[in-house]
Formats: structure tokens, sequence, C-alpha cells
């Protein structure tokens, strides 16, 4: 709800958020102010109209939550859902075990996701500077997952991904979909860096960063989503 906001409400054919909150009710026993809590809970890691509940700090199972499905599609996160609701445990169950592992990676994934939304907020306020360009409008990319978030209208070769750090240095992260597209497209990927974002922000721009940053590849075992269709060939 909070990740895909309207397009929840789309993909479930519901008019408004009371009669997704009913239908999560009935299908799962719950009250249903208790999908609207949850929702605001998520709420300030999504760039969605809402702040949610900015002041509190995020349980660790809801780190949890947002750390598994990070690179899952839009899609798939909708058919997970649709498979939550409709009570399928054969395909919800494996999913189910790895959520209720404790990995200790979870403990800054709320704050790296409070500093990316911070750091897209600053950049479309400031893009022209950032970017250095006088005129042209961007693109956003952030939902279709193609490893970068913006382009320009008038240049679509290009992509800029947006990094925030809290302070002046810290570790950039990068998934392996962001990592490949830099290699594949070199000058033509553009990385803006705001850093200083718990003072006063400053940002840097990094063309081909694959070839200008030092980076080491690390492993995980994490939630990945795969589409199975069956097929048999046509008969001639």
């Amino acid at each position: 709800m909070s990740r895909l906001d309207r397009a929840y409400l789309l993909s479930r054919r519901q008019g408004t958020w009371q009669a997704a909150y009913e239908e999560a009710s009935t299908a799962l026993g719950l009250p249903a102010s208790s999908f609207k809590n949850l929702r605001d809970e998520f709420d300030p890691f999504f760039s969605n109209p809402r702040k949610g509940w900015w002041q509190r700090e995020i349980r660790e199972d809801r780190q949890r939550v947002l750390l598994e499905f990070g690179s899952v599609s839009d899609e798939a996160l909708v058919e997970f859902v649709s498979r939550v609701l409709a009570r399928d445990e054969e395909a919800t169950s494996p999913i189910v075990e790895v959520l209720a592992e404790s990995p200790a990676r979870v403990a800054n994934v709320a704050e790296r996701l409070l500093t990316g939304r911070l750091a897209e907020e600053y950049f479309l306020e400031n893009y022209k500077i950032v970017l250095g360009v006088s005129e042209g409008e961007i693109n956003d990319m952030r939902t279709s997952a193609r490893g970068f978030d913006f382009t320009f209208s008038h240049q679509p070769e290009v992509a800029i991904e947006v990094k925030g750090l809290r302070r002046a240095s810290g570790n950039l992260l990068f998934t392996d979909r962001e990592w490949r597209e830099a290699t594949l497209r070199g000058d033509k990927y553009w990385l803006a860096i705001i850093g200083d974002l718990e003072s006063i922000p400053r940002h840097d721009l990094v063309k081909n960063p694959v070839a200008e940053l030092p980076a080491v590849c690390t492993y995980q075992t994490t939630i990945v989503a795969s589409w199975n269709s069956p097929y048999r060939l046509r008969a001639r």
C-alpha cells in the first residue's frame, strides 16, 4: 500500500483506501484499522504524498520486509499480495520463513531508505543545478526497476541514479541491476550524490561511476521473484 500508493488500489480494483483495508480485513481476519496503521508505518520510506509515522523508530520485523522486498518488482509484489489475501500458504510460506529470520543486515535498512528518500526530494527540487543543465524535463523511472531513477526527456539514453549520504562521506550501495546498467552505459550513466543530508545538503555528480569509483561485490541471500509458465510446442 505504501510503496505502490494509488497503484495498489488499481491492482485490487478498490476505489478507496477504506475499501482496501476492509478487503484485507475480511481476507486475513484482522481489524481494518490494522492495515491503515501498517501502511502509515511504511509511508516515511517511500515517495508518496503522506508523511506517515516519521517520528517513530521502525520495528525490526518491518525493516526485514523493507530489505527483502527491496529488489522485487512492483508486478511481483502485487502477485505476492494476491496470494497472501487468497491465503495461498503453499506459495507464501517460503517467503514467510525468510522474513521470520533475523539477519544482522536489517539494522540499517530503515536509515538507508530514509536517506534515499531525502536525497531524491533534494534532487527533484534542484536537479538543474545538480546536473548542470539550464533547461529540459526529466522522466521519473523509480518504479520501473530499470537500474536507475531518472532520464532526460530529450536524452533518454542518459540514465541518472540518485544516492544519498547522511554526512559528507559514507558507503554508496548499488544493487546488481544498477551496477550492471552503469557498466553497460558507461559515460551515459550519471550518479547524483546528495550528501550532508543531516545538515546543509550539497551534491556531486559522477559520470561513469564504474570507471570512477572503487567498488567491491558482496553476496547475500534474499527474496527473488521468478515467473514460471508451462508451455508445450504446437502440433504441426
